[in-house]
């Protein structure tokens, strides 16, 4: 007769125990990086530091890098808004909406110029008239008048500067 308990049965139930959290963990380890490879894939968005000023004898607004993220200006919206009026111009509508859209000492025009910390772009209107403004294709901008300026990278959609001025 037996009277002891053999230590042979308790070890069974252990070993499953233990080949069970194994695979859970390897399972884990597998649908995590699994799933992490979906959320690597989003856009990162260029951030810069930009100055606006006005040039109102020519019809041009400037944009200062100041520092940040380099960008492309074939890469790029810039939006004015005034009150209710917007316009969104590009390098792609230079000519038509707008004169110009291109780097300040840039003679060549490219509309793939890299912008980068200590560089100028600037986009050109036509001027009003009686010299009290400028237009941005249907947008006019006039004296006295808040502007507010956002560029926005047109591949995530998101801002890269925004800012205001008065013309």
């Amino acid at each position: 007769m037996r009277t002891g308990r053999n230590t042979g049965d308790a070890v069974s139930p252990v070993v499953g125990v233990m080949l069970m959290l194994a695979v859970t963990v390897m399972i884990a380890a597998i649908v995590s990086t699994y799933a992490g490879g979906f959320s690597g894939g989003a856009q990162k968005s260029p951030q810069s530091s930009i100055r606006v000023t006005t040039d109102l004898d020519n019809s041009r607004i400037y944009f200062d890098h100041n520092g940040g993220d380099p960008f492309m200006l074939n890469s790029i919206n810039v939006v004015l808004r005034s009150g209710d009026n917007q316009t969104t111009l590009n390098s792609v509508n230079a000519g038509g909406r707008n004169v110009t859209f291109s780097e300040a000492g840039n003679s060549g025009g490219s509309s793939d110029t890299t912008i980068k910390a200590g560089d100028t772009f600037f986009i050109g209107g036509n001027a009003i008239p009686d010299g009290t403004g400028m237009q941005f294709g249907s947008m006019v901008l006039t004296n006295n008048t808040k502007i507010t300026w956002l560029v926005v990278d047109k591949e995530t959609g998101n801002t890269i500067s925004t800012g205001e001025f008065y013309l």
